[in-house]
């Protein structure tokens, strides 16, 4: 076998690694019932090929979990309002040390990056609280 065919076999098996340890993680992780207690979101500045951030806000039995998804714009068909609801809406999440995970209107899931390193939420105090 060639170095360069080898290469790509390995590529391809790391690919396969990662993915099937992102299911494990999502599988793995806990299942609650979560109000959205906020979201915020953060247009591009060049939004023909920028990406955007968007952070959602969760009260989880009195846990405070903050999610941030940075999407391409020609990507996102709905605004978060749109996708997760409207404040103060109860949704059904996973969520482990890492990511949260919401099912969207179309039953796909939405894998967010647990981000607790900005304050940006304007509407609830208790997302204010939980930046550090």
């Amino acid at each position: 076998m060639t170095a360069p065919l080898r290469l790509v076999l390995l590529s391809a098996l790391l690919a396969t690694c990662a993915l099937s340890a992102d299911k494990v993680k999502k599988e793995d992780a806990l299942q609650a019932q979560a109000v959205e207690l906020d979201h915020a979101e953060y247009l591009c500045k060049n939004c023909f090929l920028g990406e955007s951030d968007y952070y959602f806000c969760f009260d989880v039995n009195s846990k405070i979990l903050i999610g941030h998804e940075k999407v391409r714009v020609q990507t996102r068909r709905q605004k978060p309002d749109n996708l997760l609801g409207e404040r103060g809406k109860t949704v059904p999440i996973r969520y482990d040390s890492k990511y949260i995970w919401i099912t969207g209107p179309n039953g796909k899931d939405q894998r967010l990056t647990q981000d607790y390193t900005r304050k940006l939420f304007s509407f609830n105090e208790s997302c204010q609280k939980a930046a550090k």
